[in-house]
């Protein structure tokens, strides 16, 4: 018995399977694991499954819809449902193997073989799903060439996927539709070399036909528009999902540039307010150095006055004046009458030569000690000119009475009271120099805001001690000073880069302060009541006990 095609369902099987065979290409990028997460990857191969399975099973359904056998003809649904399933199986092995990031040659052709044989299964049980009597005999050579077409077709799409499945231009589209084309073909071919080595008895029959014919043009175009409308919701979901992906990559590129010239930018300010911070310390060196310098002048000055104006020239007149009478001194002491009052005048001159001595004694005295001050001034900052981030056991105590060194000229000079409060503190672990540099910057900023205030005595307080606070133990030192005070509109912005209340300033000091603190896991506060009533500036930072103090 022989049958005829419908040529317009053999086009629409033909279209269906190039329709199909178009998403699976486009599928392959989102399933692939070098370019979609986990969790997104698995999704996209269940529902890649579902469609391409569908659009090849439709193919072929609709292909066996456009035969017609001079009898009534009906498919069983549990033989038509499982060759449905079989496709849907086939299309997960393949999107299976495209997930991977390489493809080997022995994968490729284990992964051909498996989806030859699985297409061809879909195909034979959908003949099966005919239920004719007698039973479909199959030319043996037909049968192979189906299933190596099969398995052919397959290692073309599997080879041809993997290439272009991370490709998204225009000419990677055009491939794309090119090649679901041969694939759609090949696939198509499969089919028909299938259906042609079927052999149909004379007089057989469908057992499961119900009286009168099936429209199979019906049919044919019903199960066409719902394999295709699937495959097109799928299409349309992939391209919105790499538009997002693509988006989501740019905004994640632009991310990453902004937080790089962020870091940057924060690093050129960490190295500007570490360089300003460096700054303040060599300025306060130099401003204490020069106090200590006018000491020197005046003491200096002084020496030289009193060298200048010595007694010690009238006794050299007084010796002379002797030398000239030796021959006759004592004539000369017992008559003459400057000879008579010579010896009272020595006695005079050696008083007012031994105060001289006194003074220029008590005046070189305290040029040494200005001297040695300046040399203490110096050794403190050359102690503290190393590395600039080195973290070292610290004693506090030392390190915040080297601060009040480095800035003890201008304290004096300004009448200054510092009372110090140190608690018990044990040795720890800190960074030297950056706390060097903070506690110069809030004592020299103490002492200036209290240069204006004239009603009253100066005082500084420096009290440091070991808080225990919700975050754990802090060391927490306190500068307070009553000094002018500051507002409460520029007590918000007091550690912002640039701001400054000085007439001079260059507002690097307490930003680099706060950036200093911020650095060494802790933070710098002020609190002020108001202008004109002082102001208290708190350094807390975690306590990291080097050695307990015996």
């Amino acid at each position: 018995m022989y049958g005829h095609y419908d040529l317009r369902l053999v086009a629409l099987s033909i279209a269906v399977a190039i329709i199909a065979s178009y998403t699976a290409l486009d599928l392959a990028g989102c399933v692939s694991s070098t370019t979609s997460s986990r969790r997104k990857s698995w999704t996209w191969l269940a529902t890649g499954a579902v469609s391409f399975g569908t659009g090849i099973w439709s193919m072929h359904f609709i292909g066996m819809l456009a035969f017609e056998l001079p009898t009534p003809i009906a498919y069983s649904p549990l033989a038509s449902l499982l060759s449905l399933i079989i496709a849907i199986i086939v299309s997960a092995i393949a999107l299976l193997i495209l997930r991977r990031p390489d493809l080997k040659l022995r994968d490729l052709i284990f992964g051909a073989v498996l989806m030859g044989i699985g297409i061809s299964s879909m195909h034979y049980i959908g003949m099966i799903a005919m239920q004719m009597r007698p039973a479909i005999r199959y030319d043996a050579t037909l049968f192979v060439a189906s299933v190596l077409i099969a398995i052919g077709a397959s290692l073309a799409a599997l080879l041809i996927a993997f290439q272009l499945r991370d490709k998204r231009s225009k000419l990677a589209i055009l491939a794309k539709l090119a090649s679901a084309g041969v694939m759609g073909l090949a696939i198509a071919g499969m089919h028909y070399t299938g259906m042609a080595a079927a052999h149909f008895a004379p007089g057989s029959i469908c057992l499961g036909a119900a009286l009168g014919r099936t429209d199979n043009t019906g049919l044919a175009i019903a199960v066409a528009a719902c394999t295709v409308t699937i495959l097109c919701l799928t299409l349309i979901v992939s391209a919105l999902d790499a538009h997002f992906a693509l988006n989501n990559a740019k905004l994640a590129l632009s991310l990453q540039k902004i937080t790089r010239e962020l870091h940057e930018a924060q690093g050129k300010l960490v190295t500007g307010a570490r360089q300003a911070g460096m700054a303040e310390i060599a300025n306060n060196v130099l401003h204490n150095v020069g106090n200590v310098l006018n000491s020197v002048n005046t003491s200096a000055g002084l020496v030289s006055s009193i060298m200048r104006d010595s007694k010690s020239l009238a006794l050299t007149k007084a010796v002379q004046l002797m030398n000239d009478h030796m021959a006759d001194l004592g004539d000369f002491l017992a008559n003459d009458p400057k000879g008579k009052v010579l010896p009272g005048y020595l006695n005079k001159l050696s008083v007012a030569i031994a105060a001289e001595q006194q003074s220029v004694i008590t005046e070189l005295g305290s040029l040494t000690k200005s001297v040695d001050h300046i040399k203490d001034i110096v050794a403190t900052q050359q102690s503290y000119s190393g590395t600039a981030s080195l973290v070292e056991p610290v004693q506090v105590g030392d390190l915040l009475e080297d601060a009040l060194r480095i800035n003890a000229g201008s304290l004096a000079q300004h009448q200054v009271t510092v009372v110090k409060e140190f608690s018990l503190l044990p040795l720890l672990l800190l960074d030297k120099h950056r706390m060097l540099q903070i506690m110069v910057n809030l004592i020299s900023n103490a002492k200036q805001a209290m240069d204006c205030v004239r009603d009253r005595a100066s005082q500084l307080t420096l009290r440091a001690d070991i808080a225990e606070l919700a975050d754990g133990r802090r060391l927490r030192i306190r500068v307070e000073d009553d000094g002018e005070g500051i507002s409460r509109e520029n007590l918000a912005r007091l550690f912002s880069h640039g701001f400054t209340t000085r007439k001079n300033g260059h507002g690097f000091g307490l930003h680099s302060c706060a950036l200093g603190a911020k650095e060494m896991g802790g933070t710098l506060t002020a609190h002020s009541d108001g202008v004109g009533k002082g102001a208290v500036f708190t350094l807390e930072l975690p306590v990291n006990v080097a050695m307990a103090l015996a």
